[in-house]
């Protein structure tokens, strides 16, 4: 087992504020991405593991921003971070991956 150091967790929500992301009737992903990241903050700060979630409202946050938030919550872009960013994808479609950042 890999046996570094982890400065902290960033917990990142999907979609928010105007982009509802994946919609159902009335189930929207950007609910289920809110408390599913709510609960993962809440339960590594109980954990006493250092943590930052991105957002923790129902709010619209450019790319850009959401990126920045990301890469400057614990001081800068940093290996030692984990990224964690909550979506819930409808069904039929492949996973996609993406990277918010490139390590130099």
């Amino acid at each position: 087992m890999n046996e570094r150091k982890i400065k902290g967790v960033v917990v990142d929500v999907g979609h928010g504020g105007s982009d509802p992301g994946a919609v159902s009737g009335n189930l929207r992903e950007k609910d289920f991405n809110l408390k599913a990241a709510q609960y993962m903050y809440k339960r590594f700060q109980e954990l006493g593991i250092p943590s930052v979630i991105v957002r923790d409202s129902d709010e619209t946050i450019n790319k850009t921003d959401r990126v920045n938030r990301v890469n400057n919550a614990f001081g800068g872009i940093d290996e030692d971070v984990i990224v964690l960013s909550n979506h819930i994808n409808s069904g039929g479609a492949q996973a996609d991956f993406v990277i918010m950042y490139n390590h130099s």
